[in-house]
């Protein structure tokens, strides 16, 4: 089976349903992205697993310069925008940051450490936030979309052995963490 191919397969029919965007969890961490990371206006960032593009919007209204990331293509996601996988490599050194927020729980496990590696190649640091419970969604594709569930206390370990792992807070139900 191509991994690739079948989760897109299962994203193509999850973002036909309104009730999925309507969710967007990384537009509420761009006030907390700023804070933790330090970016300035004109910094660039790309949304790493950028779905809609929420997240990347709401760091575009503190005036950084942002590229979206997916493997599947939603509409009315701005541009630059690039369609691939994270565990492809992307372009190294490109950016000073990578926001990547309700990704990490989504990738199959196989390939996470490879994308976090790829993620910290492309960017000077990078800010996760990662969900520790099984998904809701799921259930309107007939298989969970949250396919690495893990702890805090694992997520933290993995993150500290790819990279300086500078911030990391248990937030209850999911973490955040700024790894360069």
């Amino acid at each position: 089976m191509d991994v690739l191919k079948h989760e897109q397969g299962k994203y193509e029919q999850i973002w036909d349903l309104p009730a999925y965007s309507d969710n967007s969890p990384g537009s509420k961490y761009a006030d907390m992205f700023m804070q933790i990371t330090g970016a300035q206006p004109k910094d660039s960032v790309i949304d790493l697993g950028c779905g809609a593009g929420a997240g990347g919007r709401a760091l575009a209204e503190h005036k950084l310069l942002v590229t979206y990331l997916d493997f599947v293509q939603v509409p009315d996601v701005p541009e630059p925008f690039i369609q691939q996988s994270l565990w492809e490599p992307i372009s190294a050194g490109t950016w000073k940051y990578g926001f990547c927020c309700d990704v990490m729980e989504h990738l199959p496990p196989e390939f996470s450490m490879l994308a976090v590696h790829n993620m910290l190649e492309a960017c000077g640091g990078v800010f996760f936030s990662i969900a520790f419970a099984p998904d809701y969604f799921g259930r309107f594709v007939g298989e969970p979309l949250h396919l690495n569930v893990k702890p805090f206390v694992w997520w933290r370990d993995r993150l500290a052995g790819m990279g300086n792992l500078i911030e990391a807070r248990d937030l209850l139900g999911e973490g955040v963490f700024y790894v360069r």
